[in-house]
């Protein structure tokens, strides 16, 4: 009876030990619903090379933080580049990408003209390009990033709300422009020049530039200021500039009577400007959203057979817009929040 009784306890264990390691297997074994191991086993491997315009902008920042943090999770090989706001760097910089015929280019410019023609070659030659933030005036394979007519709009359209005569004020603003050529200003201009023309009782009564320099900016502003004491609100194109304006209102003694308005990334350090009032309406370019949505552009990329170029799409993110009264903290980012965010 012994015997047997070993025997059985045993096989009993020799059982428990072949299910142990088939069932090992099996928890091993990812879970697949027809297109999950297929998209995995496409991206992993694959190599993305990303040009920023410089690695110190705080856009430039976002968005490789969110795609190392995918290309992390994901298993494909990142490759970020800087040209440092130098078009001539830029253009070498994406002909180099382009000979080394990455799987995915992705590129934020920094204007519309500079890398049209490197687009037609890389799209030539079979390397597909996303383009983030700025578009140029070629399609590519997707653009990912702001309307910037909308973001302009957003913020000259409160700006002639509350300037109007209709609201018992003087009617004038100021424009400060950063270099008239750059996208994100010849742009924006266009959906100034298009609400002032609906709006005839508002007189701009200065449009001059300081060239994104935030110093220059404070001198053009305070100028402004003693010129036109009834002026009632400025409006800038970028935050890191806009800081000169905002500064020279506040010397002045006109912060909350001189309506201020800008627009940037919305990084966590710029949104205290609009806590503390010194950007009355500020549009954020909601760059976790727009990092989100090239991360998603460049899986899609990576996972597609077709011709490079064969099928431009575009995704503009809205802009997300923060005045004192409705803030909240959720609205701004940091770096160390995008380098956290997983992909899966």
């Amino acid at each position: 009876m012994s015997t047997m009784i070993k025997r059985v306890a045993t096989i009993a264990a020799i059982l428990a030990s072949v299910g142990g390691l088939a069932g090992a297997g099996a928890r091993a074994a990812e879970y697949d619903d027809g297109l999950t191991v297929k998209f995995q086993e496409t991206v992993k491997g694959k190599k993305v090379v990303l040009i920023v315009i410089s690695s110190g902008m705080d856009i430039a920042q976002g968005l490789a933080a969110g795609l190392t943090r995918q290309a992390q999770d994901l298993g494909y090989e990142l490759s970020v580049r800087d040209y440092n706001w130098n078009n001539d760097q830029g253009a070498q910089a994406i002909s180099q990408a382009i000979s080394e015929k990455p799987d995915v280019l992705v590129v934020q410019n920094l204007d519309m003209q500079a890398y049209a023609s490197l687009f037609k070659r890389a799209i030539k030659e079979g390397v597909k390009t996303i383009q983030v933030q700025v578009k140029s005036t070629v399609n590519t394979d997707a653009y990912v990033g702001v309307d910037w007519y909308q973001i302009a709009h957003k913020n000259i359209s409160k700006l002639v709300s509350l300037c109007s005569p209709k609201a018992g004020k003087s009617g004038k603003i100021a424009i400060l422009q950063g270099t008239p050529n750059n996208p994100t200003n010849f742009v924006g201009m266009k959906a100034v020049e298009d609400v002032l023309a609906e709006h005839p009782e508002i007189t701009a009564v200065s449009k001059a530039s300081a060239d994104w320099d935030a110093s220059k900016a404070h001198g053009v502003v305070a100028t402004v200021l003693k010129q036109t004491p009834d002026l009632c609100g400025y409006m800038g194109f970028w935050d890191g500039q806009d800081a000169g304006m905002a500064a020279a209102v506040a010397e002045a003694g006109l912060k909350g009577k001189v309506f201020v308005t800008s627009s940037g990334a919305g990084e966590k350090s710029t949104c205290d400007k609009v806590t503390d009032g010194s950007f009355d309406n500020y549009v954020a370019y909601n760059i976790p959203l727009v990092t989100r949505e090239l991360g998603a552009a460049v899986a899609v990329a990576l996972q597609q057979n077709t011709k490079a170029g064969a099928y431009p799409y575009a995704n503009y993110v809205p802009g997300r817009e923060l005045t004192k009264a409705t803030f909240s903290p959720d609205q701004c980012w940091s770096l160390e929040q995008l380098k956290q965010t997983p992909w899966k």
